[in-house]
């Protein structure tokens, strides 16, 4: 039931977006949004919590987000407040932001490396992915030892692999059949 809670009031705060023609900074201020919300895991549960006023937790959505985030999107975290459903604001700023990027033509994918990509090598891994897909692509970097070397890139369900792992995999499968 909480999923489909989200997507309406993702729904509704996408087609304000696209009505005010700020899908960018809507998307923006939802990322903000979405990012204190990984750093402080207490977020939602004091936001949720019965026993203190909406009052107090407008008041301190207000203190926080005032000057970071656009009016509306405020305004959209304290009617959430109000009506009891900051509680999903979670799944609605995943929801809302997965709409936007459809909207924009951007995907996000993994890409997985043996070390730390810089912004340079993973700029030019996004461009080459983005063109193959016909998209923009933004990529997040995992450092996984086990590939030894290359990349692996995964976006939704595909998967693009130049890993030293793969490749080593793909000459012993060749040279067992021989």
């Amino acid at each position: 039931m909480s999923s489909v809670v989200s997507d309406h009031y993702a729904e509704a705060l996408y087609t304000l977006a696209i009505e005010e023609n700020a899908v960018d900074q809507y998307l923006a201020d939802m990322k903000l949004v979405e990012s204190v919300m990984e750093e402080d895991p207490n977020f939602v549960a004091f936001f949720s919590h019965v026993n203190i006023n909406n009052e107090v937790k407008t008041e301190i959505i207000d203190k926080a987000f005032a000057g970071s985030i656009s009016h509306y999107v405020l305004n959209f975290l304290k009617l959430l407040v109000q009506k009891r459903r900051i509680q999903n604001i979670k799944d609605i700023a995943k929801s809302f932001i997965k709409k936007c990027q459809a909207f924009l033509g951007i995907e996000e994918g993994i890409v997985y490396s043996a070390f730390e990509l810089s912004e340079q090598q993973k700029a030019d891994i996004e461009k080459a992915i983005g063109q193959k897909e016909r998209k923009t692509i933004v990529l997040r970097n995992i450092i996984d030892p086990s590939i030894v070397g290359g990349v692996r890139v995964q976006i939704s369900n595909r998967v693009y692999d130049g890993s030293v792992k793969k490749k080593v995999s793909m000459l012993k499968e060749e040279l067992l059949r021989k």
